[in-house]
């Protein structure tokens, strides 16, 4: 969605009248300024030491010819290489690393994993089960040599091969070899959802990391619980929605010690045998909430995220099933190739649904992305866009958040919304359209910290929410002031107690879940024209298309 109010080019412009209440000084109107495309990425230290990851330079990292090379994010001692890259490029990265004093190697647990991810995706009748999933190679220093592992450097020496070997550039692409980024949940310049800490970095945009201005905090709900159908009055088979996230932990809402709390959640789903995501539970971040520092207590920076999500989606389509895969840690960050294992094996299982209904998906929701080092080469195909692109041909609609660093510098998967310039500029009538959104404030004006951009689709209410919190939560921090009066306490709030339930929250990442329970509540209500029950790619393209128009046109958010 394009604000009619901001220009395109870089020319400054006057703003519009202000809105009633905020004041102008001295009778004039600021110029408004254009709108930063360059975030400045910093990650905490603990996070690139845990996953061995760099923040790319542009001003010193190595480039080819006509290349031109933004800021990202990446694992420096890991390379993706997908299915379909043939044996010819796949010997000349080996080469290339050689040179490095490098080499690659697939480690074997992942290596396994691959081999049943095919074997399921063989069972389910896919084609293309032998190039549907890639590769993750390590790299390690050559014996004998002392070398330091960077998979930009390496990666850049073999697109350098490639431009130059007659034979690999006719029979390979440079996109089938990529980095493996790190994908966040959080705002890449704080945090987000936003930790206190935020306010000293970025005062304005760090303010919604205040409780009682959208921060985490908990708070009480006294209203009645969403009411759900019963199965046997259901116009039609349950909306699926798919939400790859932290997980979603134990509440009331779908305790299933009721009939109607039954059903609403599953967790933990297996494709042919082998798990979607990660299913450890001694690092499940909606249980306990405290797992990075267990001798402080204290709650992991996204613990309930999850939860928080898949509340809002029960929320706005109380009748949907909420199919959990957990692929985010509790301090919100991930590796490309864990959610590319996710998206493939969700791919698997739709066309699975075709003989078995009960696999059916009509919505994921990714509240999670990256930058992407090469987001102006229309050449580039980023890796997820392979299996987003399969999930849309089948009719399953992908919601995506756009990100929460005050940017117009897309940010992916959200930026495969079609868009001008963008990976994808259009899509036909035999394919579903991502569709990113952005945050608004509690008064439908943008939330501050909301990325923007022709790229973002539309926006939902993202700050300052109110939803679901695991209830097994109460970590370390106390009440500020707390008194025995007889066998009564008195005591002021405690900070991460959510035994009650529910809390507040902000960021885009709650935003795209309010989309996606829309879209899951238009499904049921127009199960009458485009039955749920139609599993055929066309039928599912065609319902998700009058969901998503539907839900844009919802006036309770226009």
């Amino acid at each position: 969605m394009t604000d009619p109010n901001r220009p395109d080019d870089a020319t400054p412009q006057r703003l519009p009248k202000p809105l009633g209440g905020l004041r102008t000084p001295l009778d004039r109107l600021p110029l408004q300024t254009p709108i930063s495309d360059e975030p400045v990425i910093v990650v905490p230290p603990d996070v690139l030491a845990r996953y061995n990851a760099r923040i790319l330079d542009p001003t010193a990292a190595p480039k080819v010819a006509e290349q031109a090379v933004r800021s990202t994010v990446y694992i420096a001692d890991k390379l993706i290489v997908n299915g379909a890259t043939p044996d010819l490029a796949r010997s000349a990265l080996t080469d290339v690393a050689n040179t490095l004093n490098l080499r690659l190697e697939p480690p074997v647990v992942r290596d396994d994993r691959r081999t049943q991810l095919v074997a399921a995706a063989r069972s389910a009748g896919r084609d293309d089960a032998e190039s549907a999933f890639h590769s993750v190679h390590d790299l390690l220093p050559v014996e004998g040599h002392a070398a330091v592992p960077d998979a930009w450097r390496v990666l850049q020496a073999y697109r350098a091969r490639v431009q130059v070997d007659d034979s690999l550039r006719a029979d390979t692409a440079p996109e089938q070899i990529g980095l493996d980024h790190l994908l966040t949940t959080c705002r890449h310049i704080t945090s987000t959802p936003f930790d206190p800490s935020a306010r000293a970095a970025m005062a304005a945009s760090g303010s919604y990391a205040d409780p009682g201005w959208g921060g985490r905090a908990p708070v009480r709900w006294i209203g009645p619980r969403p009411a759900r159908t019963r199965d046997q009055d259901m116009p039609c088979r349950r909306p699926v929605v798919a939400v790859l996230d932290t997980g979603v932990g134990q509440h009331e809402w779908w305790s299933e010690t009721t009939p109607e709390s039954t059903g609403i959640v599953q967790r933990n789903p297996v494709e042919g045998g082998v798990a979607i995501g990660l299913i450890d539970p001694l690092t499940d971040p909606e249980e306990s909430g405290v797992i990075e520092d267990p001798l402080e207590g204290t709650l992991d920076s996204h613990s309930g995220h999850g939860t928080f999500i898949a509340g809002l989606i029960h929320q706005l389509c109380p009748d949907a099933v909420i199919l959990s895969v957990r692929v985010t840690p509790s301090l919100g960050w991930v590796p490309e190739h864990v959610v590319l294992d996710a998206l493939g094996a969700l791919v698997t299982r739709q066309h699975r649904a075709r003989s078995d209904p009960s696999a059916a998906i009509d919505i994921v929701c990714l509240s999670l992305g990256y930058y992407d080092e090469l987001d102006r080469d229309p050449n580039n195909k980023p890796f997820l866009l392979g299996p987003i692109t399969q999930l849309s041909e089948m009719g399953v609609a992908v919601v995506a958040s756009a990100g929460n660093d005050a940017t117009s510098r897309p940010m992916y998967p959200a930026a495969f919304a079609p868009n001008p310039g963008g990976p994808i500029t259009s899509v036909g009538n035999d394919c579903l359209p991502v569709t990113s959104v952005g945050a608004s404030n509690p008064n439908n004006t943008t939330a501050l910290f909301s990325n923007t951009g022709r790229w973002v689709t539309c926006k939902r209410p993202g700050a300052a929410l109110v939803s679901t919190f695991p209830q097994t939560f109460n970590a370390s921090g106390q009440p500020a002031f707390a008194v025995r009066d007889g066998a009564e306490l008195r005591a002021t709030l405690d900070p991460d107690d959510f035994s009650a339930g529910f809390g507040t929250w902000s960021g885009t990442s709650f935003a795209a879940p309010v989309f996606a329970g829309q879209l899951a509540q238009k499904i049921i209500d127009q199960a009458g024209k485009h039955s749920p029950a139609d599993l055929e790619p066309s039928s599912c393209v065609a319902r998700g298309a009058a969901a998503v128009t539907a839900a844009l046109q919802d006036p309770r958010f226009r």
